[in-house]
């Protein structure tokens, strides 16, 4: 009798054990299937990356903090070392104010996975506009016009992999913004370029606080024919041909044709 009870323990014990075993494994599951967790991962594969990247040799830090993941400091130190340039991270927000990547997860996926690039996340028309990906700055940071104006081209750099870097472009890697898509290719002071498609029908700086800027841009037409109006003048640009649009001087784009116009936008000189 005294054995029947010890099996029957046993035994209870055993399902107990794989009950708590199969909630575990689909707790585990399911938290893979949601991408939970590996954002410190894919952090990490930048930093490790930034390692070999040459613009690591300036020291720099900030935090990222992806909603419901996490947060973390990279310190940038710009100490050579017989592996590369030292870049730590470490879990939590930096104790000293700089600024911060808030990135959302899927954002943060996409720009691992090569889908968008970081510049292209945080690319708006007006600075209330929505980002997946913004920068804030903590509470007693304040940069110098130097120091802030170095943020945009060390974005560029951290978060694309790789030498030389190469920024992927086309249907599927934009955003939203002006009107149209766009895929920001790079940024730094005195110059900003970036791929614009215009899909038919569709209207660029339509919004009149948009339609001057204060500083030249070349518009440089690479497939099919936008109409658009400078200066109050009306003009048609077409595949081969680029315009010039001095500083200060109003501008705005339609697609009348049945198919997707494109242009490369080279925005440049002082204010850029």
């Amino acid at each position: 009798m005294k054995s029947i009870k010890t099996i029957l323990l046993i035994v209870i014990g055993i399902f107990i054990f794989n009950g708590i075993n199969a909630q575990l494994t689909n707790s585990t599951t399911l938290k893979e299937k949601e991408g939970l967790g590996d954002a410190e991962e894919i952090i990490q594969s930048y930093v490790s990356d930034y390692q070999n990247d040459r613009f690591a040799a300036d020291a720099m830090l900030f935090g990222i903090e992806i909603p419901d993941q996490g947060s973390w400091t990279v310190t940038v130190t710009g100490n050579k070392t017989e592996k590369g340039w030292e870049v730590l991270l470490e879990a939590g927000l930096p104790k000293t104010p700089t600024f911060i990547y808030v990135i959302e997860y899927e954002t943060l996926k996409a720009i691992h996975e090569g889908i968008i690039n970081a510049l292209t996340a945080q690319g708006k028309a007006f600075a209330g506009d929505y980002t997946p990906m913004s920068i804030k700055q903590m509470e007693g940071y304040e940069p110098s016009m130097e120091e802030y104006a170095k943020i945009n081209p060390f974005s560029f750099h951290f978060w694309t992999r790789g030498f030389p870097e190469i920024i992927p472009f086309g249907e599927g890697k934009t955003r939203r913004a002006h009107g149209s898509n766009f895929t920001v290719f790079y940024y730094q002071t005195g110059l900003r370029t970036a791929w614009y498609r215009v899909l038919p029908e569709e209207r660029v700086r339509d919004d009149a606080r948009e339609q001057a800027a204060p500083f030249p841009m070349l518009i440089v037409a690479i497939k099919g024919t936008t109409e658009g109006e400078v200066d109050g003048q009306l003009v048609s640009l077409s595949e081969g041909n680029t315009i010039f649009i001095p500083a200060g001087v109003a501008h705005k784009w339609w697609n009348e044709t049945d198919k997707a116009t494109e242009a490369i936008l080279i925005m440049f000189g002082e204010g850029a």
